[in-house]
């Protein structure tokens, strides 16, 4: 780790723009002997990443290197503080500082600061000399990583059924004992990365299992649990009303809901008996044979929860599956029949051994020797650089040997993982903006950040460091996790090098004063929340004032002192004089992450909300997607030249950039309405733009700029069109003459086609061939759309939503690679058609707001057909059990049926 940090300080040295005015402030020449001692000590470091430092000296050496590392940065930092405000990366501005130069106070205190690290440096120098630490690494040479090769993995827990056969059957065989009526609970207990989750999943999703319950939830639970959070989950799986607050009226609506159901609700890793007590009686013991399956590494709730039922102990793997386990994932292109290398059998087995059956253990290193050369010399040197440690720490070497293993940066992208709450599922997206905002990602020739911080994510899942939850159509990872263990040796590398610190309560917060990133995953409770929320603000700014980033799932301190900050991350809900201080409205130049939930609606709140943004010179994503917004953003965010993500609530009705304002950068654009101005002044330039989701107000005076500025969208693979129902809406618009045509992948029309009862027919040109995901809204069409989508060879999701069509017919072969298929409002539908071939590849059918009138015809033939929902939500079209009986006996095949 400490080479990492060396290198973004060196990298930060290195800036020509920080060069620039370290030259007119007359210490370049200081600063650029600091920068070259340090590229010698960096020639020391170059092992340091890669192997267990065991030795006291070296460690200790190693921790003033880190030391002085961040002290160097928090100089650079704090100086730039005091340059007047320019617009970053231009040559000219670093000119024009010059005469203003000559109004700041005096330069001895920045040479002062460069004096005592030149002596620092000596001191270490001298330090690592006379402790004899002289081979932590040879020479200075830049590590070449090959590019990573993008496979599209499963989840590693689906990698990791093996020697669960057994167990499964007897699980499931305890869900459907016949003759209990009652409400009962079976439990699954072990100790952490065995496998648990892994084996609930597998029942879950179970054939026997989705054919005898006609509802299953899950809930994943962990340490940090909140009901209200579980609750809304479980209302979200159902299609109802989530509760707002723990009242009886909430309550009861749910419990309605499951009254007269058979249903499973899995409740994934629990940690106390007092979330059973809290939970049981939410859920109805009707006598319908409802199950409830836990997972949980404490024998005592097991118990609790039902008496009556004997836990299910889970067992280590057997040293045949472990071995079956391990090579599966460390060679993972050779097919079992093909047999292995004897030398490799042999000394696999010494590893499953080893890992003692953890299940978790196998994984994690087979992902490790899968980045290995396999053969034997390889993977004895794995052997015995392993430091095993003592019985029962199997699994914590392997992880740690795991994260020994990985490149510098990387060890900066893992250990950030321990800024989000335990068992959440992270938006990848998100998680590379933040790499990308704190130096994380190199940059690479022709590449963005945002393909290399992808590359890197990719690594880590092949290593078997994360977990895939779900990946986009096109192979790149939409969600991930980790699992605990994994995020606890996160969370404590990162204690340890003071690179980020999990707080639960205020009073961890005083004793974080080194670290450079704080996570608070607590939301408070207080019966005073202002008091608090002043207390907890300063506590936060005298204690770290040199924080780089802080995410908060509960109260947002006021953050304006905070000078340093670079990422501002709020997962709750805040007003903006929460955290903005007017007197302060300018301290936060160095942020180039802004994630908030917020509310802004008086006039104060516009007001201080736009000066709040305005002094962000370097800003890169601005997301403030999930709140509420009222009196737009002001103009001179659209200057910022450094501006690459900009994602604003679409009710919000903000208006889009400026006619004529060049934003090369800008790659997302959301939640934007189109501009008056745009077609009487001229249209923003957004060459590089990739995503565009923007509303059109009068949809017929804005559509004529709107194409001029598609014209000019060369790199366009997403775009969502919002028109108004009351509009006065457009004829057919031909997409072939558009430089996206070709690239273009997701594509969203609402409501911008004529709504009145004029009926428009498709044309294929209307949508390019390449499309993966389409979405159309508010279109009378006068015949079945069906035979033209079909010549989208490469459509995987279809929605049509509020379509006026009367038949439907899905021809043989038809729309082969459709995966999902979603009706939503299809009032005038009367008869839908399936050949036999149609959509071979759907695996998910939603079908909402319709009024059949009878069974559509070939439903069986969806084969592969994995998850079916009707709903008709007009109660006036409530299917009749005849119908609900038809479904049901031509799709015995699927395992997920919901019809309401």
């Amino acid at each position: 780790m400490a080479e990492s940090i060396l290198k973004l300080v060196l990298e930060k040295l290195g800036d020509v723009f920080v060069k620039e005015v370290l030259h007119l402030y007359g210490v370049s020449k200081q600063m650029e002997k600091v920068r070259y001692e340090l590229s010698w000590i960096q020639a020391f470091l170059k092992d340091a990443d890669r192997k267990r430092i065991v030795d006291e000296r070296q460690k200790k050496w190693l921790k003033e290197v880190k030391d002085l590392a961040y002290w160097i940065e928090d100089v650079v930092d704090s100086f730039l503080l005091e340059v007047p405000e320019q617009k970053p990366g231009k040559k000219e501005a670093v000119k024009r500082l010059f005469m203003k130069v000559k109004k700041l106070p005096s330069n001895h205190n920045l040479g002062d600061e460069i004096n005592k690290i030149e002596a620092r440096i000596r001191e270490i120098n001298e330090s690592r000399v006379r402790y004899g630490i002289t081979s932590l690494g040879e020479g200075i040479e830049e590590e070449i990583r090959q590019p990573v090769r993008r496979i599209v993995l499963p989840d590693v827990e689906d990698a990791s059924i093996v020697g669960f056969e057994a167990d499964i059957e007897r699980i499931v065989s305890l869900l459907l004992v016949a003759n209990i009526e009652r409400r009962s609970v079976i439990s699954i207990v072990g100790t952490g990365g065995l496998g648990k989750t892994t084996l609930a999943h597998k029942v879950y999703n179970s054939e026997a299992v989705k054919t005898q319950f006609d509802i299953r939830l899950w809930v994943t639970v962990s340490q940090k649990f909140e009901l209200i959070d579980a609750l809304r989950n479980i209302a979200e799986q159902l299609q109802i009303e989530p509760p707002r607050d723990l009242s009886e009226h909430h309550l009861g609506k749910l419990y309605q809901s499951l009254t007269k159901k058979r249903y499973l609700l899995v409740l994934d890793d629990i940690w106390t008996t007092n979330l059973w007590t809290q939970i049981e009686g939410i859920f109805p013991n009707a006598n319908s044979g409802s199950r409830i399956l836990i997972t949980t590494r404490f024998l005592n709730i097991a118990e609790q929860a039902d008496p009556t039922s004997v836990p299910y102990r889970l067992q280590f793997l057997t040293e045949k599956p472990s071995l079956e386990l391990l090579l599966k994932k460390a060679l993972p292109n050779r097919k079992v029949d093909e047999g292995y290398p004897d030398d490799l059998y042999s000394i696999g087995k010494q590893f499953a051994k080893r890992c003692g059956g953890l299940p978790l253990a196998l994984v994690v290193l087979g992902g490790l020797l899968s980045k290995k050369i396999a053969n034997y010399v390889e993977w004895n040197r794995v052997m015995e650089t392993m430091d095993w440690g003592v019985d029962g720490e199997e699994c914590n070497a392997v992880i740690g040997t795991s994260y020994d293993d990985l490149p510098f940066a990387l060890k900066s992208c893992f250990m950030y993982f321990s800024i989000f709450p335990e068992d959440g599922k992270i938006d990848a997206s998100s998680l590379l903006r933040m790499w990308i905002a704190e130096g994380f990602i190199p940059q690479e020739e022709n590449k963005t950040p945002e393909d290399t911080a992808e590359r890197f994510l990719e690594d880590l899942a092949q290593r078997c460091m994360i977990q895939v939850s779900t990946r986009t159509f096109d192979g790149s990872i939409k969600t991930c996790h980790v699992h605990d263990l994994l995020l606890g040796l996160a969370i404590k590398k990162a204690k340890d090098d003071n690179f980020l610190l999990v707080c639960s309560k205020i009073d961890d917060v005083q004793n974080c004063s080194q670290t450079r990133r704080l996570a608070i995953h607590e939301s408070l409770q207080y019966p005073n929340v202002t008091e608090i929320r002043e207390l907890y603000g300063k506590s936060i700014v005298s204690a770290t004032p040199n924080l780089r980033s802080l995410l908060s799932s509960g109260l947002m301190p006021k953050v304006s002192q905070l000078m340093h900050l670079k990422v501002l991350y709020s997962r709750g809900w805040s007003r903006i004089d929460h955290i903005y201080e007017p007197e302060n409205c300018r301290r936060l130049s160095q942020l180039r992450y802004l994630k908030l939930t917020l509310f802004v609606e008086s006039n104060k709140e516009i007001q201080d909300f736009q000066r709040f943004i305005s002094g962000m010179p370097f800003l890169q994503t601005l997301d403030l997607q999930n709140g509420e917004i009222h009196g737009g953003l002001p103009d001179c965010i659209w200057h910022v030249k450094t501006l690459r993500h900009v994602m604003l609530p679409p009710e919000s009705l903000i208006s889009g950039p400026p006619p004529s304002v060049d934003i090369t950068n800008l790659q997302t654009l959301v939640g934007v309405t189109s501009r008056e101005s745009w077609k009487a002044v001229g249209l923003p330039k957004i060459p590089n733009l990739r995503i565009l989701i923007i509303r059109l107000l009068e949809i017929q005076f804005q559509w004529d700029p709107m194409v001029t500025l598609l014209e000019t969208l060369e790199h366009l693979i997403s775009l969502s069109i919002f028109g108004d129902m009351d509009d006065i809406g457009l004829n057919i618009v031909d997409m072939r003459n558009f430089p996206f045509y070709h690239r273009l992948q997701n594509l969203k029309l609402w409501n911008i086609y004529d709504y009145s009862d004029n009926r428009i027919a498709l044309d294929v040109g209307m949508f390019p061939l390449y499309l993966t995901t389409l979405h159309l809204r508010g279109i009378k069409f006068w015949e079945d759309p069906i035979p033209v989508l079909e010549k989208l060879e490469n459509l995987k999701m279809l929605y049509l939503n509020d379509s006026a069509i009367q038949q439907l017919c899905c021809s043989a072969g038809g729309l082969g690679q459709l995966e999902e298929l979603e009706f939503t409002r299809m009032e005038e539908l009367g008869e839908w058609i399936i050949e036999e071939g149609a959509m071979p590849m759907l695996k998910k059918l939603k079908v909402t707001g319709y009024n059949l009138r009878c069974v559509p015809i070939g439903l069986e033939h969806l084969t592969v057909l994995q998850e079916l929902m009707w709903h008709p939500w007009n109660p006036q079209c409530k299917i009749t059990e005849t119908m609900k009986n038809a479904i049901l006996s031509m799709c015995k095949h699927v395992p997920s049926i919901m019809i309401f």
